[in-house]
């Protein structure tokens, strides 16, 4: 029988790696979805589709001309 693993010391790209090799660990995929993620990128959830859109767009475009 193999030990579980702590998948709360992991960092989030050892969790990522252990969830795509391990899809079905609920346990694992539920502390996955449960971490913040820095990078993240939120929009109002009662913005209008098409400015939601120009958003998108105008983040896009800012990224494309920082790398």
């Amino acid at each position: 029988m193999s030990q579980k693993s702590n998948f709360t010391q992991m960092s989030l790209s050892e969790l990522r790696s252990y969830v795509l090799a391990n899809r079905n660990d609920q346990e694992a995929w539920k502390e996955f979805t449960s971490r913040p993620r820095p990078n993240a990128i939120y929009f109002d959830g009662n913005l209008p589709l098409s400015k939601e859109k120009k958003k998108l767009q105008e983040l896009i475009e800012n990224s494309d001309k920082t790398n």
